[in-house]
């Protein structure tokens, strides 16, 4: 929770320098997904999530930035070595992109893109106990990666709504993973490294101006990560141990104001 508590502060810290331009547009929000992480014929966990999301963009005639920012939290319920319900779970992400805009008619314009992100997901069911007396334990997951995407806008798309949205292929560069074991009798904690992965999302949403530069927004999402085996690390016996292939997958509806 600490390390959550810091990371809300940084966020908060780097919206205000971001949005020290006059020319950026600052866009905050709600959201609420469902999320299914799977390591296929191990285990799976399924819940859902609910937080804060916050976009800032500056945009200098063709010139594209943005900083991107999520908060969330929220319950999974795990089955494989047995079921435990109601694992608490949060998640932080931080993504910055540059790329430049193109009007390709009078209606339509398009931003493709590339950028660098951060993703932090901790899953916490230490001191739960599953169904078949398997312990529980903390596990923290990082994905380093370089979203390269493309973002799209049409004015007037309904009366007075815009339509928006983006596809997007998420390089993978580099994972790291902890699992917190080590507060289990006999064992240790352990750490891996994934170096194989890939991500994808689509977010396709609706806005319309209301008044003294005020616009809402509301959108719709999915998120894909699908990671390859990590390295080995090694447990108090000497037993090799591996962070497995394993996929998620998220989807859900957000709603901001853009100032």
């Amino acid at each position: 929770m600490i390390r959550f508590l810091h990371m809300l502060i940084f966020s908060i810290w780097s919206v205000g320098v971001f949005a020290a331009s006059s020319s950026a547009s600052v866009e905050l929000g709600v959201y609420a997904s469902s999320i299914t992480y799977t390591e296929p014929s191990v285990m799976e966990e399924n819940g859902s999530l609910s937080g804060l999301n916050g976009r800032i963009i500056f945009q200098q005639a063709n010139d594209f930035k943005a900083l991107e920012i999520t908060i969330a939290s929220g319950k999974m319920d795990y089955e494989g070595s047995g079921t435990i319900q109601g694992i608490p779970d949060e998640l932080f992400e931080i993504r910055g992109l540059r790329g430049s805009q193109w009007k390709v008619s009078s209606a339509w314009q398009v931003t493709p893109y590339i950028g660098l992100g951060y993703r932090y997901l901790n899953d916490d069911s230490s001191g739960m106990i599953s169904s078949t007396s398997a312990y529980g334990y903390e596990r923290e997951q990082v994905y380093y990666y370089s979203p390269i995407g493309i973002r799209f806008e049409h004015d007037k798309f309904l009366n007075d709504w815009n339509l928006y949205g983006s596809f997007e292929f998420d390089y993978f560069l580099l994972g790291k993973n902890t699992s917190y074991t080590g507060r289990l009798r006999g064992h240790n904690d352990l750490s891996f490294e994934q170096h194989e992965g890939f991500g994808n999302r689509i977010h396709l949403g609706l806005s319309k101006p209301l008044y003294k530069g005020l616009t809402f927004k509301v959108e719709a999402f999915y998120k894909y990560w699908s990671i390859e085996d990590s390295t080995l690390d090694y447990d108090a016996d000497g037993t090799a141990m591996i962070e497995p292939k394993n996929h998620s997958k998220e989807m859900g509806i957000s709603v901001m104001l853009a100032i």
